[in-house]
């Protein structure tokens, strides 16, 4: 039986399980895919937060920074399961609810939160409303 080591390499070295059955011919103009980054959340959801609460994008916008009037600050990434996720740290500083109520479509996991069914056809407007109320809901604000 190989080692998890061994079962790493093989999974990094061989191809996709899900290759397309054709090929590509056609790719997509820049910006049609995917219209906004992970970063264009970040500061549509800062917005709705409103007056004291700021953002800034990643590298290439592939991850965005939240912060407010708190401790603690949120980073929005995909994981690699390709949800979309808020991570963060709690300070006993922020006096935060011990269960918050999250919002339908958001799910906690041990580093922050998760929206396993947020896709692009949602909309940004949509998707940062969800991180908004979720952000609201942690924060007891």
């Amino acid at each position: 039986m190989p080692d998890q080591t061994d079962h790493l390499i093989v999974t990094i070295t061989e191809p996709p399980q899900n290759t397309p059955q054709t090929p590509r011919t056609t790719f997509p103009a820049p910006g049609t895919e995917y219209p906004f980054s992970i970063g264009d959340i970040a500061y549509a959801t800062a917005r709705r937060l409103g007056h004291g609460w700021n953002a800034d994008a990643g590298y290439w916008g592939t991850q965005g920074s939240i912060w407010g009037p708190y401790t603690a600050s949120f980073t929005l990434l995909i994981d690699v399961e390709g949800d979309l996720c808020m991570v963060y740290d709690t300070a006993a500083s922020d006096d935060w609810p011990e269960a918050p109520q999250l919002p339908p479509g958001v799910q906690e996991f041990s580093a922050g939160l998760f929206l396993p069914a947020a896709c692009v056809t949602d909309g940004l407007d949509h998707i940062a409303d969800r991180l908004a109320a979720a952000l609201r809901a942690i924060t007891g604000t």
